[in-house]
């Protein structure tokens, strides 16, 4: 009797200390997860991400853009700042492949430009919000290359703010405008371009998450057309291999065909992220 009331009382111990660990992993990949769909988060990241549009308008054939982004935060020195909360930088690298145009221009590949934005976090913000402001470039990287690049120099604002309502769920928005200021090829254009990217997330148990397009509404000033990409992403944040990971797919429609213009109309999306929680 004493024997079976101490295996019994082992085996309870046992599943309760199991369901605990679960459930504090669950916790950890929900909090991860959030901080990795947040933009100005206190969380190293590197994502490897592949855009694929199978058509495009205004050509042939089928498009790619494969990207390099990391995620790095300053917190060295935001730590010099009493006023600062964190200063985080986001810099993305592209090489792209253009579709076949349809006056008999083949296909292009090469370096895109990249483009850069420095967030400055404050700790002053209201309950359950966070938000940042500072400056975005853009690096004209693709040299004399005039189909993956602008030839331009690009600086700008940026903004960024996110409030979470309820656990689990994010809203906001990350904005910056670009303005040229110096050309790196005679034939290049002006340059005047607002990107606005919405940020609504909802997690899940397990760091699961659905969200809205990861990728930026834009506002061509200077041809007074619209870009505007509906579709969802799906994704997970968790341990692989016993890395922390994120993982999404997306998938997105353009619905603005804008004259003599190539752009994206259908979009395909993954990202492998690997994650460096301080």
């Amino acid at each position: 009797m004493l024997k079976q009331l101490i295996r019994h009382t082992a085996t309870t111990a046992g599943l309760a200390a199991a369901m605990i660990l679960a459930q504090q992993a669950a916790a950890g990949d929900a909090d991860l997860g959030a901080a990795a769909t947040n933009p100005v988060s206190n969380l190293v990241q590197l994502r490897l991400q592949n855009q694929y549009a199978p058509e495009s308008y205004n050509a042939d054939s089928w498009g790619n853009t494969a990207l390099v982004q990391a995620v790095i935060p300053l917190g060295g020195l935001a730590s010099k700042f009493d006023s600062l909360q964190g200063i985080v930088t986001r810099t993305t690298a592209a090489y792209v492949s253009t579709p076949k145009l349809g006056n008999g221009i083949n296909r292009r590949n090469g370096l895109g430009d990249t483009q850069m934005q420095t967030f400055f976090v404050p700790k002053a913000a209201p309950p359950k919000t966070v938000w940042g402001i500072g400056p975005a470039f853009t690096f004209p990287t693709a040299g004399d290359n005039d189909f993956t690049g602008a030839g331009q120099w690009q600086a700008g604002p940026a903004a960024v703010a996110m409030v979470t309502p309820v656990p689990g769920v994010q809203l906001g928005g990350l904005l910056f405008q670009q303005w040229d200021f110096h050309e790196t090829r005679s034939n290049a254009n002006d340059v005047s371009l607002l990107n606005v990217q919405p940020i609504i997330f909802k997690h899940f148990d397990g760091g699961w998450y659905i969200g809205a397009p990861d990728v930026p509404q834009v506002y061509n000033w200077k041809t007074n057309d619209w870009s505007l990409n509906l579709g969802a992403t799906v994704g997970r944040v968790g341990p692989i291999g016993g890395r922390p990971m994120q993982l999404y797919g997306g998938i997105y429609y353009n619905t603005e065909e804008n004259d003599d213009q190539v752009s994206s109309e259908w979009v395909f999306k993954l990202n492998v992220g690997f994650l460096f929680p301080s």
